[in-house]
């Protein structure tokens, strides 16, 4: 076929050779140049259209600023990587991790997900989160505060990185202080209860003050509670042999939820009925001028500092010691689900979040805690106040459970304090009972 072909290529070449040689007609030579044919313009070769960018799911549960921050942070890092769409799915609804859990046993989970330490060790041992070691550097993992890491690492892999760090303080009313004689924050138990009955103002003796004190409260589980817990001297958990068994209903654990529930029924310098209270609900009060003393993190800062109403009037210190200091250890992580299809992706805008320069200027926009050990030496951090205070404390702040059964125990342990704030149960029997559930837990 192919030497037809030929055959056929070159009888045409000499045709036409052959029709050049041929003697021109004898017509009479035309009077005006024949208009000449114009060559054919190529066609411009087609480009190969532009892949579609891949689209990577995000669910989280930032707040407002933290949210519009994100919104920059993300538009920067699509400009440049325009191979990847960020597409954000936020949720603060209180039935995030319901939502999650739903998305991934349906086979539709997000490609990253940001989530408690607590959650995140839970969601590791179920085979939820992908491995990280090919994609996040192993030199990273050093630049981390130590505690941070625990709930993301098994086995020796990283599963998951901390997207913020932070831990809880004492917030305080130095206008009230002052007006009630009091020159410096609390630095024992002792010391903030006889600050806080100084600080408690019923004027009309009706029982209901004014000015409560202190305003501790239980929305949130156990998460606040867990500092004074491991002041009092208490353990979460034994390990004999590798047996695990609940040790929070010890005499310490019993006695450290013992002084919150005297806080409000004894000596009254506390509101009655917080055992449901978020931190909005005590904020807000504090805000007011209504309760002089309240625990929170770094996140509070900004919120205080953008509020005319309370500019000049207020303080943090590390929070009061009891037997030893303490203060636990929170902030989120970001895991990348195993069903994404797009883990490289997802690791590459997790790892432009980790970059220095973004994580800087995140925390200095949003008054949070530098997130790596490194940036502390930056100078607008380290002439800080409020984050000298926050970085002592974080010397002493201890990490909740992180073993596969965590947020189960950790959730029993949560309702316990609830229980002993809301006059359901004593403090000893809230955490018996939690302490037996957590044992059946642990058996299985």
């Amino acid at each position: 076929m192919f030497v037809l072909i030929g055959l056929m290529v070159v009888a045409s070449m000499l045709l036409a050779g052959c029709a050049q040689a041929t003697p021109a007609a004898t017509e009479p030579a035309a009077t005006e140049p024949a208009a000449t044919e114009a060559a054919p313009t190529q066609a411009p070769a087609t480009e190969a259209p532009a892949a579609e960018p891949v689209t990577i799911r995000f669910a989280h549960q930032f707040s407002d600023t933290e949210s519009a921050k994100l919104d920059e942070i993300i538009q920067k890092f699509e400009a440049e990587n325009p191979d990847i769409k960020i597409e954000v799915e936020r949720n603060n609804d209180s039935n995030f991790y319901d939502k999650l859990v739903t998305s991934i046993l349906g086979e539709d989970a997000p490609d990253i997900a940001r989530v408690e330490p607590v959650k995140a060790a839970q969601y590791i041992s179920a085979g939820y989160a992908a491995n990280l070691d090919e994609f996040i550097a192993a030199d990273l993992r050093d630049q981390f505060f130590p505690g941070t890491l625990e709930p993301l690492v098994k086995d020796g892999s990283l599963y998951g990185v901390p997207q913020d760090v932070s831990t809880m303080v004492l917030y305080y009313r130095t206008d009230l202080f002052e007006a009630a004689g009091i020159a410096t924050p609390p630095a024992t138990w002792d010391e903030l209860l006889a600050d806080a009955q100084a600080l408690t103002k019923d004027t009309n003796n009706d029982g209901n003050p004014e000015v409560y004190g202190i305003g501790l409260f239980g929305g949130w589980g156990a998460f606040e509670f867990y500092p004074w817990f491991w002041q009092a001297g208490g353990v979460m958990l034994n390990n004999d042999n590798g047996a695990v068994t609940p040790a929070f209903n010890s005499p310490e654990g019993v006695s450290a939820l013992q002084f919150w529930v005297d806080l409000a029924n004894k000596y009254k310098v506390m509101p009655v009925g917080t055992a449901t209270y978020g931190e909005d609900e005590i904020k807000g009060p504090f805000v007011a001028g209504q309760i002089a003393m309240f625990t929170s993190g770094p996140w509070t800062v900004a919120s205080l500092k953008g509020n005319t109403e309370i500019d000049g009037k207020w303080a943090i210190a590390p929070l009061p010691a009891g037997k030893k200091s303490a203060s636990v250890l929170g902030g989120m992580d970001l895991i990348v689900l195993d069903q994404s299809t797009h883990k490289e992706q997802a690791a590459r805008f997790i790892n432009y979040l980790l970059q220095d320069e973004v994580q800087v200027d995140w925390a200095k926009s949003l008054d949070l805690l530098p997130l790596k050990k490194s940036m502390y030496s930056d100078p607008t951090f380290k002439d800080d106040a409020f984050m000298q205070v926050f970085s002592a404390a974080l010397e002493n702040s201890l990490s909740r459970p992180t073993i596969s059964q965590a947020g189960e125990i950790d959730d029993l342990f949560g309702k316990a304090v609830q229980a002993a704030l809301s006059g359901g149960q004593t403090p000893q029997a809230a955490l018996d009972d939690a302490a037996a559930k957590a044992a059946e837990i642990l058996k299985q």
